[in-house]
């Protein structure tokens, strides 16, 4: 019987500490969830930061284009001045191995997100504020604060994701959410806010001809409260930015990917000495080019052309194309269009498409509705089907469509080239920035130095 008891109380001792190293493990596991989960929320934040401001900017031209003196070509200027903020990069990229003597990445990157987070506090407050260049007003604090946002967005491809590949692999895909989050959010604010409504007002009647004024009618709230809103959220991301730093859950999960990095190293190293030294050397299979020289070239010829047209020409002339069918029609066209960019982002994350048919088909589809806002721009200020609902309808679609359908092929040729390895990424960033400044400049000189594209006044 005595054994019985001993049995029956370590049986007894044994279950209850099996009970309690799995409520230990359940416990570490929730830990660990929730250390994921703080780290993924802050990559998001952070993420956010890196094109917010610019979006955002862009959201408000259907106020500003009314205030500015540029009028409708503020766009064009918009364009040029953030063209030249490549600078950052180029920059980064020739002092990179100087300047990590003096400091590190991550005080650049505090240094970015300060200067957007105080530049969009001070463009809250002026906005509207002009000075004489040439004996002509413009919006010089305008300007020169966007060259700021520019800046921060510019660098962000070569300096935020590398620093994000400091951590695993899955903190990386939250910064890339939240990198698509920064042109949703800025949308959803500017469509509460309620911009792009107008109306005629008589103002007199000379000689039996009623003389009206355009007036743009009071958003929900003024451009000054959505910058500052914006301010808000940049903060937040630079907050963000000094937790991934120096919270110690954060770290810990870096010192984990240093120590996993090394094992995979000592591992590799290990296996490359068991092999005879008369083994061929195996290269990685990126590094063996699929592509035949005339595609490679051709998909290069195709990014810089899209880039061209995406990030120069048409954002230029989008004024133009849509405010002669209403300021609700070019309200609609910038918020919707931005939106689609981060949806398709999202959709080619998750759903990548390496199709060279695919790819093709799509960039077919896009000349047309890039043939179609540059028709209804060269038209302006009487583009087809201005006074019906139809008309609306096909411009704003057409620059929806346009935005998505580039934006998944950009990341499809992208997708291409990494796969490719070499210096496929290289080429591929460097055509992109070219063909982005080569629209620019030259629809700037256009719009700016010719009578090609003719502004449309409501109440004529």
């Amino acid at each position: 019987m005595d054994e019985v008891k001993q049995a029956e109380e370590l049986l007894s001792e044994g279950t209850s500490l099996l009970h309690e190293a799995a409520a230990n493990m359940a416990e570490t596991r929730a830990q660990g969830r929730n250390h994921y989960l703080v780290v993924d929320v802050l990559a998001a934040l952070f993420g956010i930061s890196a094109w917010l401001s610019v979006n955002a900017l862009y959201t408000q031209l259907p106020l500003l284009v009314q205030t500015s003196p540029e009028g409708w070509s503020l766009p064009s200027y918009l364009s040029v001045i953030i063209q030249c903020a490549n600078i950052g990069p180029l920059l980064y990229s020739f002092t990179r191995k100087c300047h990590t003597r003096f400091f590190r990445d991550s005080t650049l990157i505090m240094f970015l997100l300060l200067l957007g987070t105080v530049a969009m506090f001070t463009i809250s407050f002026y906005y509207t504020h002009t000075t004489q260049l040439f004996n002509e007003p413009h919006s010089t604090p305008l300007f020169s604060l966007t060259f700021c946002f520019a800046l921060v967005g510019c660098t962000s491809s070569v300096l935020f994701i590398p620093f994000m590949n400091n951590y695993p692999e899955i903190h990386l895909v939250s910064y890339l959410v939240g990198e698509g989050l920064s042109g949703l959010i800025p949308s959803i604010v500017s469509l509460v806010q309620g911009v792009g409504n107008s109306e005629c007002e008589l103002t007199e009647v000379v000689n039996g001809t009623s003389v009206y004024e355009h007036v743009i009618l009071p958003p929900l709230f003024s451009p000054k409260i959505f910058f500052l809103i914006i301010f808000s959220i940049m903060f937040c991301s630079a907050i963000s930015f000094v937790l991934l730093n120096k919270l110690p859950t954060c770290q810990q999960m870096v010192d984990n990917k240093s120590v996993s990095n090394r094992s995979s190293t000592v591992e590799n190293t290990n296996e490359s000495d068991l092999q005879c030294d008369n083994t061929p050397e195996r290269l990685p299979l990126s590094n063996a080019s699929t592509l035949a020289p005339s595609l490679y070239c051709g998909l290069l010829l195709m990014q810089a052309v899209i880039s061209m047209f995406a990030n120069g020409a048409l954002p230029s002339i989008q004024s133009y194309s849509c405010l002669p069918y209403g300021n609700t029609a070019y309200h609609l066209a910038v918020n919707l269009s931005s939106m689609a960019n981060p949806i398709s982002c999202f959709i080619a994350f998750f759903l990548p498409r390496t199709s060279l048919v695919t790819i093709f088909s799509m960039s077919a589809f896009s000349v047309v509705t890039t043939v179609y806002a540059i028709t209804t721009a060269l038209m302006s200020p009487y583009p087809p089907l201005q006074h019906h609902l139809v008309g609306l309808i096909l411009v704003v679609s057409c620059w929806i469509l346009f935005s998505g359908m580039v934006s998944y092929v950009k990341l499809s040729i992208a997708a291409i080239f990494r796969r490719e390895g070499g210096k496929g990424l290289f080429w591929y960033g460097a055509v992109t920035q070219a063909g982005a400044a080569l629209g620019s400049i030259t629809m700037f000189y256009i719009v700016n130095f010719t009578n090609i594209f003719k502004s449309f006044d409501p109440c004529s």
